[in-house]
C-alpha cells in the first residue's frame, strides 16, 4: 500500500510540473479551410548547434468551418509557431490555460495570457510603423509615375523613411531587451535573425547583446547563431586580410 501511495504520488507532481494548454481558433481565409494546421516548437538542443533551429510538431489540427483547435502539455512556458505545412502563419507564447487564435488577411491575435498579450501589443506598434512605411513607398511610387527622378525621391522622402526605420529597429531591440528574463527575448531574436539568409552581425543585433545577461545568451539558439555570425566574420576578415597581402606583393 505504501508503494502504491509512493508511485501516485510521484505521478500527481509529475503531472503538475507539466503546463496544459488549450489553444481554440477562429480564421476567415477562406484558402485555410480544409487545411492542417501545425503547431511547432524549437527544442533546447543544449550545446547542440541550433543556427537554423529545427522544429518539431507539438499537435496538429484541421481547419474546418473557419475554426481549429490544439490542446496538450508542455513541461514549460515556450515561443511557438503555427504553420500550414511548410509556410509559417504566426508565432505565440504556450502558456497555462485558455488561448484563442483569430487569423484573418489583415489581423494575425492571441489571446488569453499575459506573454501572448505582451507581444501582440508589440506587434500592434510595430505594425504601425509598418503602414507608415508603406505609405511612404506609395508616396515614392506615385512621385515616380509623376516623373520625378531618385534624387528628388530621395530628397524629399529620404529623412522620413530613415526616421521611421530607426523608430523599428529601435522598438525592436526595446522588446528583446525588455524580455531578457522571458521566452519572448530570445523567441522574437530568433525571427529577427532569420530573416538573414546566413548569421550576420547587423548594428540592431550588436546593440541587442551589448549588456544582455548571460542567461539569454546562453539560449541555445542565441549562442549558435551569435558563434557563427563571429565566425563568419573572422573568416571574412581573414580573407580580406589574405587577399590585401596578395595584392601588395603583386603590385608593391
Amino acid at each position: 500500500m505504501t508503494r502504491l501511495l509512493l508511485i501516485l504520488s510521484s505521478l500527481v507532481l509529475l503531472t503538475s510540473c507539466a503546463e496544459q494548454f488549450n489553444i481554440a481558433g477562429n480564421s476567415n481565409v477562406p484558402s485555410l479551410d480544409g487545411r492542417m494546421l501545425y503547431l511547432r516548437v524549437s527544442p533546447d538542443r543544449g550545446g547542440v548547434k541550433v543556427v537554423r533551429s529545427e522544429n518539431f510538431c507539438l499537435d496538429s489540427c484541421k481547419v474546418i468551418h473557419g475554426r481549429f483547435s490544439f490542446i496538450g502539455d508542455v513541461d514549460s512556458t515556450q515561443m511557438a509557431m503555427l504553420y500550414t505545412r511548410d509556410q509559417y502563419i504566426m508565432p505565440l507564447v504556450i502558456e497555462n490555460g485558455k488561448l484563442d487564435i483569430q487569423v484573418d488577411n489583415t489581423v494575425q491575435r492571441v489571446t488569453g495570457g499575459p506573454l501572448n498579450d505582451r507581444l501582440y501589443e508589440f506587434f500592434s506598434k510595430r505594425n504601425r510603423l509598418d503602414n507608415e512605411m508603406w505609405e511612404l513607398q506609395q508616396k515614392s511610387i506615385k512621385m515616380m509615375r509623376e516623373g520625378k527622378t531618385p534624387t528628388e525621391i530621395e530628397h524629399k522622402l529620404g529623412s522620413k523613411a530613415k526616421r521611421l526605420n530607426a523608430k523599428m529597429q529601435d522598438l525592436e531591440v526595446e522588446f528583446v531587451r525588455d524580455n531578457f528574463d522571458n521566452v519572448l527575448g530570445p523567441g522574437f531574436f530568433m525571427l529577427l535573425c532569420n530573416q538573414y539568409p546566413t548569421p550576420i552581425l547587423t548594428d540592431q543585433i550588436k546593440a541587442i547583446v551589448k549588456d544582455a545577461p548571460s542567461h539569454f545568451l546562453n539560449d541555445p539558439f542565441v549562442r549558435s547563431y551569435l558563434s557563427e555570425a563571429r565566425r563568419r566574420l573572422a573568416t571574412d576578415a581573414g580573407s580580406g586580410a589574405a587577399e590585401s597581402h596578395t595584392l601588395e606583393a603583386v603590385h608593391p
